[in-house]
């Protein structure tokens, strides 16, 4: 009898030996306890008979057994719960990335595309939707989506809005079964592949806005555990989204106010008007070309509508006088990039555009204002405002010529590359579409009516 259950012992030890390479490459501490303990049983059991002591051997056989069964009672099962545990380690992390992203303070379309990148790793899903409302509205929008194209989008906002609606209607989270009032998009998902999908709806302050929708390739049985885990991905979705519109709240009321300020200058000179938004769209368009990032973009296009704010202190006789300045109105003039400097600097937002206003009206090769600048000294920023500047001014009507052609203006700005402007900067100006000019060129001359003057 007792060799038949040291038999079994021994064969439970070796089939949880060979489970445990199995399930882990490092099994579990407890594993190798248990089976340490088993085999040094079976080891003393012999080595007492070697030597002719004798033991109750059914006591030490049962407990050979006990530590049999142990070890395959733990390899069965704590695999298992050391997978949950890694599980729900990757979902902490997860939880942590999204909200390490959202106090990034990176621009909007770079936390949504992390965010979305993170959510699609962290839930396991293949594709995933994000549709918003307006309060009181049944009309749906997609806020931001990851691997979904616009005919998918039309078709689950038209034939399967009712799915949408009553996510967001209940408050409660759907998962798609292909039957009954889900029947037309599961037809959808198979359309596309997706045999999984399930609804979270989006609450802000207590209202619901919209729904996180979740596909996936392969079936997917959701429990508990997992939809919570879903609607607190979802929750800081809401943060993300609500933050993203303030910021871009923000940037609108920014832009009407400078706008608004820009207006004001032109007003006192109207031989200006619309010179700073052409200044604005080429230097956003050079930078674009140079790989500049979104939330530069967004300051230079700033810093164009602002080059000139300064010139709200130099008097209305200097800037409106038809003849050219004396060498006193000069010195005036050129204290207008030091008034913008000091104009934008109380402006949290903008103060980074400060020096490039400064040194808009430097010169490559040291001959400028207001510091005399040269070369790389001067902030590359600055360099393209300057080109982008007398561009404008070149192509403008002033009182005693007409604006110079396109053609011309081109030629003279390639003509002092390396000397006022930075060549480089010259060159990727001049890849700017002669339709783009055009069009700018038209629109400005709509704004003024004919009549601008600039004075570099």
């Amino acid at each position: 009898m007792g060799e038949i259950i040291t038999f079994i012992s021994v064969v439970l030890l070796l089939i949880s030996a060979i489970l445990s390479l199995i399930y882990s490459r490092n099994p579990p501490g407890k594993v190798w306890f248990f089976q340490g303990v088993a085999l040094f049983s079976i080891a003393l059991k012999y080595f007492l008979s070697l030597i002719g002591m004798q033991f109750v051997a059914s006591v030490l056989e049962i407990l050979i057994l006990l530590g049999a069964i142990l070890v395959f009672i733990s390899v069965l099962f704590i695999p298992g719960i050391y997978r949950e545990m890694e599980k729900t380690n990757i979902q902490l992390k997860g939880l942590w990335e999204i909200d390490r992203i959202i106090i990034s303070g990176l621009t909007p379309s770079s936390i949504l595309g992390s965010i979305k990148k993170t959510v699609a790793e962290v839930l396991g899903c293949d594709a995933l939707a994000i549709y918003t409302a307006e309060p009181g509205r049944a009309d749906l929008n997609v806020f931001t989506n990851y691997n979904l194209n616009e005919e998918f989008h039309n078709e689950i906002i038209g034939k399967n809005k009712d799915f949408l609606n009553r996510i967001i209607r209940t408050r409660k989270s759907q998962i798609v079964t292909g039957r009954g009032d889900d029947k037309n998009l599961g037809e959808l998902l198979k359309k596309y592949g997706f045999t999984s999908c399930i609804g979270v709806p989006l609450i802000l302050r207590g209202i619901p806005f919209g729904a996180l929708l979740i596909f996936s390739h392969t079936r997917r049985n959701y429990d508990k555990q997992e939809l919570q885990y879903m609607e607190g991905i979802a929750r800081q979705l809401v943060i993300t989204i609500d933050r993203i519109q303030a910021i871009e709240k923000m940037k609108e009321m920014s832009v009407e106010a400078v706008h608004a300020l820009v207006q004001a200058i032109e007003m006192r000179d109207p031989t200006t008007k619309g010179h700073s938004a052409q200044v604005a769209e080429l230097a956003q368009e050079i930078a674009r070309k140079m790989d500049f990032p979104e939330s530069k973009l967004h300051l230079i296009k700033f810093a164009g509508l602002l080059h000139d704010v300064g010139k709200i202190a130099v008097p209305e006789s200097i800037l409106r006088k038809p003849a050219e300045l004396d060498e006193y109105e000069w010195v005036i003039v050129k204290k207008h990039p030091i008034h913008s400097m000091n104009i934008i600097k109380p402006i949290n937002n903008l103060q980074e555009i400060c020096k490039w206003v400064l040194h808009h009206h430097e010169r490559w090769d040291g001959s400028g204002y207001p510091d005399g600048l040269k070369h790389e000294a001067i902030p590359i920023e600055s360099r393209i405002l300057a080109i982008c500047d007398a561009y404008s001014a070149m192509v403008s009507d002033r009182p005693y010529r007409k604006g110079l052609t396109i053609e011309y203006a081109l030629e003279e700005i390639q003509r002092c590359a390396g000397k006022q402007f930075d060549p480089e900067i010259v060159k990727l100006f001049l890849k700017i579409p002669e339709v783009l000019l055009k069009n700018l060129n038209e629109k400005n001359l709509q704004i003024n009516n004919g009549k601008r003057e600039h004075r570099l």
